[in-house]
């Protein structure tokens, strides 16, 4: 069984049968679902279940992140005693925003900078509460 493709630009011809099924299948598959993802989704559980009144998950994690945002400034400005220009400069490249999303972040935050310079937490108790990042 020989199967005979034409392609208008070049008219050149295809006769090979298992390439055109491979490609076929692949079309067909590759257009109902993600290559791989019954595959993946069924070995790892879900990490989080999707809050349906919410169309995108832009902001799921936000909240973590300006906590963490908030300790780390605190560690590059008052431990360190790194520059207010330089703590950002690093943790631009920590958490791969920009600086001027860092500082709006913090400025929001405010309260939470407050009760962490309040409670005066050292090395130990940062490294407790964040153990993946240097400290």
């Amino acid at each position: 069984m020989s199967l005979t493709i034409t392609a208008k630009a070049g008219k050149k011809t295809f006769q090979n049968s298992i390439l055109l099924a491979r490609v076929w299948l692949l079309f067909l598959y590759d257009s109902t679902m993600i290559r791989g993802s019954q595959t993946l989704t069924a070995i790892f559980p879900a990490a989080f279940t999707p809050d349906s009144s919410r169309k995108g998950k832009k902001s799921v994690f936000t909240a973590e992140r300006d906590t963490c945002l908030a300790y780390r400034f605190y560690y590059y400005y008052h431990i360190a005693r790194k520059r207010f220009d330089d703590a950002i400069a690093i943790m631009e490249k920590e958490f791969f925003i920009a600086g001027t999303t860092i500082i709006a972040r913090l400025t929001e935050n405010d309260a939470l900078l407050k009760d962490i310079k309040q409670n005066n937490p050292d090395r130990a108790a940062l490294r407790k509460r964040y153990p993946h990042f240097n400290w």
